[in-house]
């Protein structure tokens, strides 16, 4: 086993994950090749059209939803151990309590299932495509196109609201006293009782302050709300708030393998937050990974694929990652 700094060569990372697949992982911002024969996680995935949307953690492995009605168990090691798929639908996002699990996506589909394996469809009063899903003091709330917020309970009881907005609800986030949302209008929607919600239109607040922005993605943590996208030209965005108010756009530049500054152009489109480690993970498009910790100035760029990369989950030490044409890997996360 060997490391090296992974500042020092952010861009030669991805041919390192690409010469060494199973054996690659991150510990304390510090990329670790094992021997081969000490790992035995496949990351071999099936390269059908379309791909994962949404990844979770639950007991002991990861769930994975997306297109073709399908969702992966996967274990801790990377394998894929059971497949199964429901005809005719196509999922964008999975969640898990750890005793329920909640899948939803097109065309108003919700299953749910209190054990991970069987996952029973419920009528979600709506056939307006859902994007998101957050449990938030055991009350479901379900994201969709044209301001639809869906609200039910494990036992698949749902009724429907409409938000004035101007965008799709295109990702929620829940905490203990709050739930967030975001969509692809630049809009920023939150409650404290999951019937009640207050609309913050960023691009009309920050016109001509920070760029205009179609989010993608929305985190709530203890102490912060992290949201990201893309700005009207085309670049990333990541803003954080601590009460959702108030909204600071991080830089998002990092220094390359020969020393330079250079500016993240990937979109993020998912946000996982290590509390451990103080620090931010973005899953954005050709398979690359942006981590944010708490120094502005120490950004870490890792290409891990060249697939688009749209979900990330935390079980235990192990990260998932995952998107497009089913692409995942598994990595080790010790602080």
């Amino acid at each position: 086993m060997f490391q090296r700094n992974l500042l020092s060569f952010s861009i030669m990372i991805g041919s390192i994950f690409q010469l060494f697949p199973e054996t690659a992982f991150l510990k304390n911002g510090t990329l670790i090749i094992q021997d081969y024969a000490s790992v035995s996680a496949d990351y071999s995935v099936s390269v059908k059209p379309g791909g994962y949307h949404s990844v979770t953690g639950y007991n002991d492995m990861f769930l994975a939803a997306g297109s073709e009605g399908r969702i992966d168990r996967i274990s801790l090691s990377g394998h894929i151990t059971k497949t199964e798929s429901f005809p005719g639908e196509n999922f964008r996002s999975i969640i898990s309590d750890n005793r329920n699990v909640i899948v939803a996506g097109e065309n108003g589909v919700i299953r749910i299932s209190f054990d991970g394996n069987t996952f029973s469809k419920v009528d979600s009063g709506t056939d307006t495509d859902i994007n998101s899903v957050a449990i938030f003091n055991r009350t479901i709330i379900a994201g969709a196109d044209r301001g639809t917020i869906i609200l039910g309970d494990p036992g698949g009881s749902f009724n429907v609201i409409n938000l004035n907005l101007k965008g799709n609800i295109v990702s929620l986030s829940a905490g203990s006293s709050y739930c967030y949302g975001v969509t692809d209008a630049g809009e920023i929607i939150h409650t404290n009782d999951a019937v009640h919600w207050d609309i913050f239109d960023y691009n009309q607040v920050y016109n001509g302050y920070y760029k205009q922005c179609s989010f993608t993605s929305v985190l709530v943590t203890l102490n912060r709300i992290a949201v990201a996208g893309k700005q009207d030209d085309g670049s990333p965005v990541v803003a954080f708030s601590s009460q959702g108010n108030v909204w600071t756009e991080r830089i998002l530049s990092f220094t390359d393998d020969h020393g330079f500054r250079e500016f993240f152009n990937e979109i993020p489109n998912s946000i996982l937050y290590d509390e451990t480690g103080d620090q931010y993970f973005l899953a954005c498009n050709k398979g690359t990974l942006l981590l944010l910790p708490p120094c502005t100035q120490c950004n870490k760029v890792t290409r891990v694929s060249d697939k688009d990369l749209r979900s990330l989950s935390f079980n235990g030490n192990k990260m998932l990652v995952a998107g497009e044409d089913y692409f995942i890997r598994i990595m080790d996360i010790g602080w």
